[in-house]
């Protein structure tokens, strides 16, 4: 019984620490290797972690491209602290991508789109887990070479069968649109289930929302009538979400996106010079009377922002495009640099993501080996 106990004790001090710490700790004995890398021990570390600020961290990733080649910069802040740091992505062995994106994060897994040559489809598609410095390639599909501007990938968890999936969205043509299963390693076509008259308004700036276990993006129907199109990734059905009325009548397709805030599904919109940036969140998932208003913010100056993250204190950060600058404010405070980015070489091709993310001890390797 005592020995028992003192494990418990021990599982409860390891699933509080930075993964950084519990890497190190592998080779502190057989028995604490087995713990943290056991699905288990992920899962409640994780679990931790997504209610831990000083466990989450945010992500900037700068691509830029000049002559022909390209520069990848991926800087990682505490959100808590002003603390950078700059390293490579961690790419697979003997592959140096010109081009390349990050679509999205799920459980501290990092959805990336890499290749040789400019405007088209992902030549791989990686899994990367920053904090343990772990990269898979997933299988490539069999859909056809698209523009980058007509489609976007999102990763989600499906509880239901406890697989990872990513779904591919075609911004022209719904028809087009594929399922991954991490697991099994195969993609699909879905079949056309949506029956709608509306179009899909994704630009390479918009991720898709998961929340619920559905992904989530703006749809038109006709002008100036939009609403929110969800996918849910365990039945494979597509369902229409309301918008309030307000965000209906004063949004416009580039400047409003669907994103998520502390669990919850939100509308964010910037009018076209800048001057007004509101944001609209579902307090109650599917019910159409629990939007509300979170906040709005007069002459904010900034075409593009894009809030990331509210702290406990209900602050809201924003990330803005801002005179060839990303900075960073909060919803009552002024513009920071924070952390300190300098976009040399703009050009249209220059790509910047910003995501705040939980740190975990998921392993890519471990996902697709489970069912083989």
């Amino acid at each position: 019984m005592g020995t028992h106990v003192q494990e418990e004790i021990i599982v409860d001090i390891l699933s509080r620490l930075p993964v950084e710490s519990l890497m190190r700790f592998k080779c502190v004995s057989g028995f604490w290797n087995t713990l943290i890398s056991s699905c288990y021990f992920r899962t409640k570390h994780l679990n931790i972690a997504s209610r831990n600020q000083n466990l989450q961290k945010l992500l900037i990733s700068q691509i830029s491209y000049k002559d022909g080649e390209a520069n990848t910069s991926i800087s990682f802040s505490s959100l808590s602290l002003n603390i950078q740091v700059v390293r490579k992505l961690d790419c697979p062995l003997n592959y140096e991508p010109k081009y390349g994106r990050i679509y999205c994060c799920c459980d501290g897994l990092f959805l990336v789109g890499l290749q040789n040559t400019p405007k088209r489809d992902p030549s791989i598609l990686l899994l990367w887990n920053p904090s343990t410095r772990e990269t898979i390639v997933l299988p490539h599909s069999d859909y056809s070479t698209v523009d980058r501007n007509r489609y976007t990938f999102g990763l989600g968890f499906d509880s239901s069968s406890n697989d990872y999936k990513v779904l591919k969205v075609n911004n022209e043509d719904d028809t087009l649109n594929e399922i991954l299963s991490v697991k099994s390693g195969s993609w699909r076509k879905l079949a056309n289930k949506s029956c709608r008259n509306n179009v899909s308004c994704l630009f390479m700036h918009m991720d898709l929302a998961f929340v619920h276990g559905a992904f989530h993006w703006l749809g038109r129907i006709q002008l100036p009538e939009f609403i929110v199109i969800s996918f849910n990734i365990s039945n494979e059905t597509y369902r229409d979400e309301p918008l309030p009325e307000p965000v209906c009548l004063t949004m416009t397709v580039r400047e409003s996106v669907v994103s998520v805030l502390k669990g919850m599904l939100c509308v964010y919109s910037t009018y076209h010079d800048g001057s007004t940036f509101n944001l609209w969140v579902m307090k109650l998932y599917g019910v159409k009377e629990s939007w509300s208003k979170m906040l709005t913010i007069p002459a904010i100056g900034v075409p593009l922002t894009i809030p990331k993250y509210i702290f406990a204190d209900g602050e809201v950060l924003l990330c803005c495009e801002y005179s060839e600058r990303t900075v960073f404010r909060t919803s009552k405070g002024p513009f920071i640099e924070w952390p300190d980015l300098v976009r040399d070489d703009i050009n249209e091709d220059s790509i910047l993501d910003v995501y705040v993310y939980t740190q975990s001890l998921m392993s890519p390797k471990a996902i697709t080996n489970k069912l083989r």
